[in-house]
């Protein structure tokens, strides 16, 4: 390998680090930020399920993909308060996830997430 390519791959190195500590954050107030940030995404969905403007097929596809993201976050959620927020996001979304073509449920699961969303804002 020479020099040009041992600082590519480097770089490459240094980049893929910082992604991955951007996917965990360790700060509580960063992980509140993207709890709430998961949590607002999915209210938006969810108001698009309850108003049947999105496909049944989307809705449970982004709220199966945002509840991997919050996945990803919760590994590392210490603070029991955010930690149960994380888990009410969850399964907000999980209940989008399992019937999103059920407009009233959608909209009491826009509700939950519009609540968590501002719970994990304050923190």
């Amino acid at each position: 390998m020479n020099r040009a390519t041992r600082g590519v791959a480097g770089a490459a190195a240094v980049a893929v680090a910082l992604v991955l500590t951007a996917c965990q954050p360790t700060e509580v107030s960063k992980q509140a930020e993207e709890v709430a940030s998961v949590a607002a995404e999915g209210a938006l969905l969810a108001h698009g399920a309850a108003e049947g403007t999105t496909t049944d097929t989307f809705a449970r596809e982004h709220a199966k993909a945002l509840r991997t993201l919050l996945d990803q976050v919760r590994g590392v959620i210490e603070d029991e308060r955010l930690a149960g927020i994380a888990a009410d996001v969850d399964a907000a979304l999980g209940r989008l996830e399992d019937d999103p073509g059920d407009e009233e449920r959608a909209a009491r699961v826009e509700a939950d997430l519009d609540q968590a969303n501002e719970a994990a804002a304050e923190l």
